[in-house]
This record gives C-alpha cells, sequence and structure tokens, in this order.
C-alpha cells in the first residue's frame, strides 16, 4: 500500500478567483489631476472625467479617500460646474430659450435637457443645505495631559464651590 500512494502524481492546486479583477495602478502626476478636476469642472460627471483621462473610476475615488487636497480640489471642481450650470440656466432662461440648452454646449456636455439641469441643482442645493462636508483636515485630538489638566481644573472649581456654599 505503500508504494501506491508514491506512485500517485501531483496534481496543482487551483487558486479561487479574487473579487479584486486587478484595475491597473495609476501613476497620479499634477498634470493627471489637473486634467481630471478641469473634466469634473466641466461636466459634473466622475466616470466621463476618468475615462477622459484613460483611467478607472475605481482609481479616482481611491485617490480622494486617501489625498486631502485632492478631495479639497474635487469640491471645489464640482461646485464650478454646479455654478456653470446654474449660469448657464440662467442665461438660457433670459434668452426665452426651451427645453433644451444648446447656447452653452461643449463638446464635452452637449445639449443639456433644462429639467433635468434644474432637478440636478435643486438636489445639489439641498444635499449642501442638509450635511456638512466631508472629508476635510482630520479631527484633532487632545494629549491625555491636557484632558487630565482640564478635568483637574473643573474638579477644583467643582471643590471650591462647595467649600463657598
Amino acid at each position: 500500500m505503500a508504494s501506491e500512494t508514491h506512485k500517485r502524481t501531483a496534481t496543482p492546486t487551483v487558486t479561487r478567483p479574487t473579487a479584486f479583477t486587478g484595475r491597473k495602478w495609476v501613476r497620479w502626476t499634477a498634470k493627471k489631476k489637473a486634467a481630471f478636476l478641469d473634466h469634473l469642472a466641466a461636466t459634473c460627471n466622475v466616470k466621463e472625467s476618468a475615462a477622459a483621462i484613460g483611467v478607472d473610476p475605481a482609481s479616482v475615488y481611491a485617490l480622494r479617500r486617501h489625498d486631502p487636497a485632492f478631495l479639497a480640489a474635487w469640491h471645489d471642481a464640482l461646485e464650478a460646474g454646479y455654478a456653470m450650470l446654474e449660469t448657464q440656466l440662467i442665461g438660457h432662461a433670459l434668452a426665452g430659450g426651451g427645453r433644451m440648452i444648446t447656447n452653452g454646449a461643449t463638446d464635452l456636455t452637449g445639449p443639456i435637457d433644462v429639467d433635468l439641469a434644474l432637478r440636478l441643482l435643486a438636489t445639489h442645493k439641498a444635499r449642501a443645505a442638509d450635511r456638512p462636508r466631508r472629508g476635510g483636515p482630520p479631527l484633532l485630538r487632545a494629549r491625555p495631559d491636557e484632558t487630565d489638566a482640564a478635568i483637574l481644573k473643573k474638579l477644583r472649581a467643582m471643590e471650591k464651590r462647595q467649600v463657598d456654599a
């Protein structure tokens, strides 16, 4: 029986496929970031902006999570995009336009549906009013010696009030 086990051939183990399919790693240069943010400011569309510079949207979101300066620039680009859309809507309304905005259309945006633009602006303004901006600088935490000093100061003040009463 021992000879039978030695005669078996080894079978390679099969690895399970993972959920990560392997996106390309992106080398984020200042030029690539600027191109993405410019496109984002013009379109307010992350997927199209990522495609315009040839990267996966997941890479852009990963950069946004890890780079506070890029996050701030992202918010500024979106604010600029929404301001541009609002300006186009006002100009279109003053010109007595119809259902589509074509006078402010660019190669990036194309004609814009007025109803959709109004809904987007209303949603954007409601979200901005309801929530503070996420991200930003990290929270500052007090050091243990600072908290101890603050607690001792409060205890002394409470003790003094009890003695005076």
